[in-house]
Parts: structure tokens; C-alpha cells; sequence
């Protein structure tokens, strides 16, 4: 026999449970739901209007209109005896950032987590090793003799990465704690259209979107496993770019959950575009720099960060334009760095051809930062 169709009573149950419990998975598990049957039943809700309330329901049937149709109107509202009183203007809620973090943190639950791994023997207690991983945009496609640099796809930013951690590994000290701080633009592209998000620039990309995020994720992960190898705790946190502002939570998600039973790696879930974190006498801040200018950063930073007077060397560091820049803004250092990636086509037919890099940068505790160890990314096949 064929399955019944869903009632309403079925839709506003599951629409009750969602708003009670909060999470899909709780939700469901309270109504003995496979989370996926939960999530067909609370689609099937919204596509019926469910999910709003009962007075916008009313405006809609009194209005003869469908719930893909009625997306805000005025209501007008009457006394006993008809006469008209006032109006009331009301709109649909639409899906919004809270709707699609919800989504990936449900998406991602039954990823399985990878078992916590044994810390180095030694480490230097005092230091703290800093890892920005500015503008990679994997993903991109470009050709060196269109854009006068490095050809650049997937497979070879893969390359590119696991070489210039090698590198860095041999200069860089066993500091106590690592940080991998991926600065924004990670993915070169939002979704399947390739197209800037606000600007809706075209983009040269390799490959499909799906394969993009799991050649990502997967990526990251291997940095995060070896970094984990050298330091006695990986603190990791993604910055959203411009080219990636909802792509760069499904990275964000599937490494947290990828090491939820691993303590010594801690993947910082955060919404705000700052990153900041203390090291004894020492501020470290960064942000992707595509929405304020370095003095506007470190005016706000002074204002918000608990640990500012705590601190006595404070730097941000920040992506973006692609090129070195480095300033003192009053008691904050702040550093523009080069970007992962070679230039695309489009960057090259405006005259951008900044050179690449990756670094790391430690810090010690009281003298702020102590070293540097810089790969240029200067391959031997494109010398």
C-alpha cells in the first residue's frame, strides 16, 4: 500500500518539537524520528506555511493566498461592531545564517570522530607557535601563462601545502601550543555558482563545489594531524573571507566534529569575524581585512578584547589584498601577509602579481615574538 500522505497534526508536531528541544537531533530522538524523517516532516511544515503563526496562517486564507505567496502583507483589524481600528504589518521569516548553521552542525553529527592522538615527548613550555593560512582559495583555477605566475588547481595546492609544512616544520620550534589560523578566503569560491557572493565576480574554479569542500576538509585535517604531532595542543580557527562567507563554516564544522574526542585539538567555533586569543603578555588577533581598515580594527579590538591591559604585545594579523604591509598602530602591531595562492586571471589582467608565502610566527610568553620561519613557496619546476 502506498504511504499515506502527511497530516497537518503530523507537520505541527514536529514543528513543536523543533522549537521545544532546539536541535534537529533532539527533536527527533523525542519523537522516535530518524533525524532525516524528522527533517522531510519539518520541510513538508514550512512548504505548508506551518511553522508561522496562526495569525499570519489566518491573513494568509483570508487573503486567498499560498504560504510561497504570502510573504508579508498588512493586516487589518476590526472591533465588533466592523469598524476598522488600526493595521498590523507582518512579514514571512526567511532563512537566515542561524537556519544554515543549524543545518551543518545536524549535517555533520554523524561524522565519525578520530581517536585522541599521544602528545610529543618535549615541547618548549613557554612558546607559542602561530600558523596564518591566508588566502589559499582552494578551488581556483589558474593558468601560469595567462597570469604570469604559478598554475594553481586542487591537486596542486595540495602539493603546495604539505611542502611548505615541511619546511616550516624543520625551522620552527616544538612549541607548546600550535595555531593554525586559517585567515579567510580559504575556499575561492561560495557555492556551485563561482561567483563572488557580493560582487558577483565569475570565478575560475577546479572542479565541482562538493568535491571542493571535501578535498578541503580533508586537507585541513592532515595539517591539523601532523601540527598535533609537534605541539602539545592545536588550537584551530577559520575566518570567514569574502570569496567563502557561508563556505567556510562547513570547514569550520566538519573538523569540529572530526575532533570532538580529541582534548588536545580544540577547533574554535565562533560567529564574530575577530579571532583573538591570549599568550601570557601576548595579544593575538587577526581578521580576514576586507570590512575595516587596520587603525578601525585596532580601535575595536582595544574595546572589546577582556585580555587588552593584560597585554603588552599585541598584534593582528590580516589577509585579503594579497601583499606584505606592516604598521604600528599605537601599542598594536598590525601585518598585512601574503596570500597562499598565486594571482588568477582576474587579479593578473589588473596588474596584481604578489609573490606568495606561508610563515610561522612564535611567541614566548614575556619578549612577544621571538621567531620566524617563512617558505616563499618557490617551487623548483616554476624557478
Amino acid at each position: 500500500m502506498p504511504t499515506p500522505p502527511l497530516t497537518d497534526a503530523q507537520c505541527l508536531e514536529v514543528v513543536n518539537a523543533k522549537a521545544e528541544y532546539g536541535s534537529i537531533k533532539d527533536a527527533a530522538a523525542s519523537l522516535g524520528l530518524h533525524p532525516n524523517t524528522f527533517t522531510n516532516r519539518l520541510n513538508n511544515a514550512k512548504r505548508r506555511g506551518l511553522h508561522l503563526s496562526e495569525g499570519i496562517r489566518t491573513a494568509a486564507r483570508n487573503a486567498q493566498l499560498s504560504h510561497s505567496e504570502a510573504k508579508g502583507g498588512w493586516i487589518h483589524n476590526y472591533d465588533d461592531e466592523g469598524k476598522k481600528i488600526g493595521t498590523t504589518r507582518w512579514s514571512a521569516p526567511e532563512s537566515g545564517l542561524p537556519d544554515l548553521i543549524e543545518q551543518l552542525q545536524d549535517a555533520f553529527n554523524d561524522i565519525q570522530p578520530v581517536a585522541p592522538s599521544t602528545p610529543p615527548a618535549h615541547v618548549m613550555a613557554d612558546l607559542c607557535t602561530l600558523y596564518p593560512l591566508m588566502d589559499v582559495h582552494f578551488g581556483m583555477q589558474a593558468w601560469g601563462r595567462e597570469t604570469g605566475g604559478d598554475n594553481y588547481d586542487m591537486r596542486t595546492a595540495a602539493g603546495d601545502m604539505f611542502y611548505a609544512f615541511d619546511k616550516l616544520d624543520a625551522l620552527t620550534p616544538a612549541s607548546k601550543r600550535g595555531i593554525l589560523l586559517i585567515g579567510g578566503d580559504f575556499f575561492h569560491a561560495d557555492d556551485e555558482r563561482a561567483e563572488t557572493p557580493q560582487s558577483k565576480h565569475k570565478l575560475d574554479v577546479d572542479g565541482r563545489q562538493w568535491k571542493v569542500l571535501n578535498d578541503g576538509v580533508a586537507l585541513i585535517a592532515k595539517v591539523i594531524d601532523r601540527l598535533a604531532e609537534k605541539h602539545a595542543d592545536v588550537l584551530v580557527r577559520v575566518i570567514r573571507g569574502n570569496h567563502d562567507i557561508h563556505a567556510h563554516l562547513v570547514l569550520t564544522f566538519a573538523l569540529s566534529e572530526r575532533y570532538r574526542d580529541s582534548p588536545r585539538i580544540i577547533i574554535e567555533k565562533e560567529p564574530r569575524d575577530l579571532f583573538m586569543v591570549q599568550w601570557g603578555a601576548c595579544l593575538i588577533a587577526a581578521h580576514h581585512g576586507d570590512k575595516a581598515k587596520p587603525d578601525r580594527l585596532a580601535m575595536y579590538l582595544s574595546d572589546v578584547c577582556s585580555f587588552w591591559s593584560a597585554t603588552r604585545h599585541r598584534h593582528i594579523f590580516t589577509g585579503h589584498v594579497h601583499h606584505d604591509a606592516a604598521k604600528d598602530l599605537g601599542p598594536m602591531r598590525w601585518e598585512s601577509l601574503r596570500a597562499f595562492c598565486p594571482p588568477d586571471s582576474y587579479a593578473a589582467s589588473m596588474g596584481y602579481g604578489g609573490r606568495r608565502a606561508i610563515q610561522s610566527i612564535t611567541f614566548h610568553k614575556q619578549d612577544g615574538i621571538v621567531l620566524r620561519a617563512i617558505d616563499p613557496i618557490e617551487r623548483p619546476e616554476c624557478a
